[in-house]
């Protein structure tokens, strides 16, 4: 019985490996605070997009457009160009995928199509971790799928779309056309949505296995405020799929939904004026916000300037004004959304191994946002380091804005502590003092202070001395990091111990002054010990002390003949 056992147990555990993957999107939408105040745009030209943010972002933030992507327009300079836009005014994209017109109708996609789209939609930087994207659209009419009405189908070329986006990335949430629960049963043209969604699923009843949530539009084309056909659509067709034996839990998007008002490019004196339909938009917000399983709502349409949809529209035609719903939309009270967004930093530059304790540095780091955020110091944004003692202390210069994939140069000023040592230092980004996304590993080791021996010669003297040298040290960056102003040579050599502000095993340009001759210079790669600064010998003709060798320089000595004796042996 036991080895019976043992063998189903194993048959079971090398079938798991061929059974398809219930893959979900990561981050649950459900889970993070969410501004579900959204709106459908036509186009994502700029000015519509800003528009949009000062509509569903008022009063919160991080509200939701629908956007159509179309099969002739996967450029992705444009596309990302958006992307980046709604980046910045905080705007999560619902991308809603289209073909293209052919004879009066939107072409049916093809089922080898679907890897294009998957490269086409990976190659863009999203906005937020959670890539939500609609397949299609309303494709139980047949002006929406090739001129036909065909479930088999579109059961099949949504599956291989939806596998093959989860598959490439699980941060892809995927959701099937919204359908057009108006639709009556007349085929070929039209289907009724119940009858397209039951035979949708008899050819595909693995389905939902690469859905993540329902794309409906919920249009009130009843006087009911509830069931089909009603602002609640939504509803009925969730409880019609779990008829069908759907039992995953499907947050809910409304992509399309609205109240057509009377003004237009011509009156239609059978729908409502625009007052009426401002209270009908508020009060339809107010309402649907308090359903849980709804995650948008994005009214159709924001600026629609022609027929036929021109009555739906929120901005007047031929004007910068729009219709009261979008003011009295403005006016309620919204959430700040917190969506979650991936974020990456990553440093070009090397940051430097060994410093000395109680040193005081300037050191630069080229660094590069290779995430979603847009980093903004006044959203919250700071770069931080972990791991040091308590007696050494940081700042980094500001950085402004860094959208991703940009690169700056900032600079960190850090004073070493006491303590020697390795430390494990850690550079991070916060956002409103919490951590997010990675941490760069910085391995530091502090050590004491170094010494320099140095050696020099004073041309015609037999013995170099004297106690009014100079010395200096100066970074890449032609910045005096260290001077001694007056010290003693005797016998050509010294050694100057308790040397800070230096980076071990990094070229500096070290200068050596006395009063009379030319400064002399030599670079040095500085180590922890053992340092020798072996300078050419020094040439006593400054007699100007202007530290170069000029006509003046003869002037000077003219005046002053006491000064020949610098030729003279000691």
């Amino acid at each position: 019985m036991k080895k019976k056992l043992s063998l189903v147990l194993f048959l079971l555990f090398v079938l798991s490996f061929f059974w398809p993957a219930k893959i979900k999107a990561e981050s649950d939408r459900l889970n993070h605070p969410n501004n579900k105040f959204g709106i459908h745009l036509a186009i994502p030209a700029y000015e519509d997009l800003e528009k949009a943010a000062n509509l569903v972002n008022s009063n919160g933030d991080w509200g939701y457009v629908t956007l159509v992507m179309q099969e002739n327009d996967l450029n992705k300079n444009k596309w990302q160009g958006v992307f980046d836009q709604l980046r910045k005014l905080h705007l999560i994209p619902i991308v809603r995928l289209a073909t293209s017109l052919e004879n009066g109708h939107w072409r049916a996609p093809q089922i080898e199509e679907a890897q294009k789209w998957t490269n086409f939609l990976n190659s863009l930087n999203w906005v937020i971790k959670n890539r939500y994207v609609v397949l299609f659209n309303e494709t139980n009419r047949a002006d929406e799928w090739g001129g036909r009405v065909d479930p088999k189908d579109f059961a099949e070329i949504t599956y291989s779309f939806a596998k093959n986006l989860k598959e490439s990335n699980v941060d892809f949430f995927v959701m099937m056309a919204g359908l057009d629960s108006a639709a009556p049963s007349q085929l070929p043209q039209y289907e009724d949505e119940a009858v397209f969604l039951k035979k949708t699923l008899i050819t595909q009843k693995n389905l939902f296995d690469y859905l993540d949530g329902w794309a409906s539009h919920s249009y009130p084309k009843t006087n009911h405020s509830q069931g089909r056909n009603s602002v609640k659509n939504y509803q009925w067709e969730l409880a019609l799929l779990k008829n069908l034996g759907i039992e995953k839990n499907l947050p809910v998007f409304i992509t399309e939904t609205g109240f057509p008002h009377r003004e237009g490019k011509s009156p239609n004196f059978s729908f409502p004026s625009e007052k009426v339909i401002a209270d009908l938009t508020r009060n339809y917000f107010v309402e649907i916000l308090k359903d849980p399983k709804v995650v948008a709502i994005t009214p159709f349409i924001l600026n629609y300037q022609d027929e036929p949809f021109d009555h739906f529209s929120w901005q007047k035609p031929n004007s910068n004004e729009f219709y009261s719903q979008y003011e009295t939309v403005q006016k309620v009270a919204k959430i700040k959304g917190e969506p979650v967004q991936e974020e990456k930093i990553a440093l070009s530059n090397q940051l430097p191994e060994k410093l000395i304790k109680n040193s005081t540095y300037q050191l630069a780091l080229i660094i590069k946002n290779e995430g979603q955020g847009y980093w903004n110091e006044k959203d919250g944004y700071r770069l931080t380091i972990s791991g040091l003692p308590v007696d050494a202390t940081y700042f980094f210069s500001d950085f402004s804005t860094l959208s991703p994939f940009e690169e700056k140069t900032l600079w960190l000023y850090l004073k070493t502590g006491e303590k020697t040592g390795q430390q494990k230092l850690k550079i991070a980004l916060t956002k409103n003092e919490k951590l997010i996304g990675n941490q760069i590993d910085w391995n530091l080791e502090v050590v004491p202070e170094t010494t320099i021996k140095i050696i020099a010669k004073l041309l015609f003297k037999k013995t170099t001395q004297g106690n009014d040298f100079k010395f200096l040290i100066y970074n890449q960056k032609e910045e005096v990091v260290y001077g001694l102003n007056r010290f003693e040579i005797k016998n050509g050599e010294t050694e100057i111990k308790g040397i800070k502000n230096l980076v071990i095993d990094e070229q500096y340009r070290l200068v050596l002054i006395k009063p009379l001759y030319l400064p002399r210079q030599m670079f040095l790669k500085i180590g922890e010990k053992d340092n020798v600064a072996l300078f050419k010998t020094l040439l006593p003709f400054d007699f100007n002390q202007d530290g170069r060798f000029s006509w003046s320089d003869f002037g000077a000595l003219i005046k002053k003949p006491k000064l020949l004796k610098l030729f003279l042996p000691n």
